[in-house]
């Protein structure tokens, strides 16, 4: 075959490496490993690690992927009418850059950051013909309805669903992250699209992450942690995540040998800042974003990692944390529905526990009893570090980015491995 040309539609990537950022890099880098020349079209970082860059130039050639970052408006965090704005004119100067630039590429994989992303896929595949992979990272405008920020039923709610399924419908291929997003693509999907949805859990890169002996952890000693529990959570702290029940048993466990640790940014800090503050908590312990060179020794430093969803978005969103935390070897707690996808996975796997919705006093009920018993604690982290080998590697999730870009962009199917393609969106591995 010739070499695979991709377009990549993501908002956030490299130097962006939290979250989708990170994700999207991650992917693309494999990827190019695999023979795609990978053009990415986003915008300028929301949250850089690294001191000195906020501002990158507005191309930039990174392991061999050209990286376009397009003109826009309005800003980051400054109210939903200026993020608006900003992503509206993402979208647009995207579109125009990518009818510019459409000899250059084969087909496009887009995600759905910012929501309305999946529209230049569609206005090229309907203008130009050419074949575009959705992948659904959330589900709209459904969080929208529940954030409160559209009313359902409204003329904007109804314009976005429609929206929604024209960017689903149109697309070649869709890919979700999780079996409860599934249900909901499902639902949004036409019938006879039924079979184009794929499962492909996120993941993390085996070589970076891995366990570091908490006794060995430059991190642990940094942070002063000694003998206590620490209980950490890393990542984005948005709007859908309920972490409040931690600060609410830090308060009840400031005898006990824990401490809570939140490493990270995002619209809910301040509000868990000021809980920890108004407590007078001693216990709590607030760090930004940590460099992702440090990765493996800060989720291995954990003794219990956290991870949430408030069950209310369950399926439209799937935390990818998860995936890190398993690799380092960490327990999790998740504050999860039991039958969502980290719910499932968790269980499934025996690598930590699942509380849905939980108060802070039953997280502090429960962090008692695993205070009194360390052992069960590492038993559940190596068995995530097995699950995670056996199912969850950047390399497995690679391998079958690249077989589900080549049969839809290539038509390339001929001796592709069903278990690399779910046509059932059922969670399985790729066998090696």
């Amino acid at each position: 075959m010739p070499q695979k040309r991709l377009a990549l539609v993501c908002k956030h990537f490299y130097p962006e490496m939290v979250s989708t950022g990170m994700h999207m890099t991650e992917i693309a880098r494999r990827l190019q490993e695999k023979g795609w020349q990978i053009t990415v079209y986003c915008d300028q970082p929301e949250y850089v690690v690294e001191d000195g860059e906020e501002k990158v130039p507005p191309e930039l050639l990174h392991e061999g992927i050209r990286i376009k970052r397009v003109p826009v408006l309005g800003a980051h965090r400054d109210g939903m009418v200026r993020r608006g704005i900003r992503g509206g004119t993402y979208l647009l100067s995207t579109i125009r850059a990518l009818v510019r630039d459409r000899d250059q590429y084969d087909g496009l994989l887009v995600t759905t950051n910012p929501p309305f992303a999946g529209l230049a896929g569609w206005y090229m595949s309907v203008m130009h013909g050419m074949p575009y992979v959705q992948l659904v990272y959330d589900v709209y405008p459904d969080i929208a309805e529940e954030l409160g920020v559209v009313e359902t039923g409204s003329l904007l709610d109804r314009g976005w669903e429609q929206a929604s399924r024209l960017m689903l419908n149109r697309a070649s291929g869709t890919i979700v992250i999780g079996r409860d997003m599934a249900e909901l693509v499902r639902h949004k999907l036409r019938r006879e699209n039924w079979g184009t949805m794929h499962l492909i859990p996120n993941w993390s890169d085996e070589r970076t992450v891995e366990p570091v002996p908490r006794d060995e952890n430059p991190f642990r000693d940094e942070h002063d942690v000694g003998d206590r529990i620490l209980v950490q959570y890393s990542g984005r702290m948005g709007t859908t995540h309920n972490l409040e029940p931690l600060i609410e048993a830090a308060e009840r466990l400031q005898d006990a040998p824990v401490l809570f640790q939140f490493n990270g940014e995002g619209a809910k800090k301040e509000k868990l800042q000021r809980m920890a503050a108004n407590r007078d908590l001693d216990n709590v312990l607030f760090l930004p974003y940590q460099p992702l060179d440090d990765l493996d020794t800060v989720l291995s430093a954990a003794d219990l990692a956290v991870v949430c969803l408030e069950g209310r978005f369950t399926g439209m969103s799937v935390p990818s944390k998860t995936y890190g935390i398993m690799a380092a070897g960490t327990p999790m707690l998740g504050f999860v529905e039991p039958d969502s996808e980290v719910g499932r996975t968790i269980q499934e796997h025996e690598c930590g526990l699942v509380a849905e919705d939980p108060t802070g006093a039953e997280v502090a009920d429960l962090l008692r009893q695993l205070i009194a018993d360390r052992d069960h604690l590492a038993a559940m982290g190596k068995r995530g570090r097995t699950a995670f080998e056996e199912h969850y590697t950047l390399s497995d999730a690679a391998k079958r980015y690249d077989a589900v870009l080549r049969r839809y962009i290539y038509g390339d199917g001929a001796g592709t491995d069903p278990v690399t393609i779910n046509t059932d969106v059922k969670p399985q591995s790729a066998e090696h």
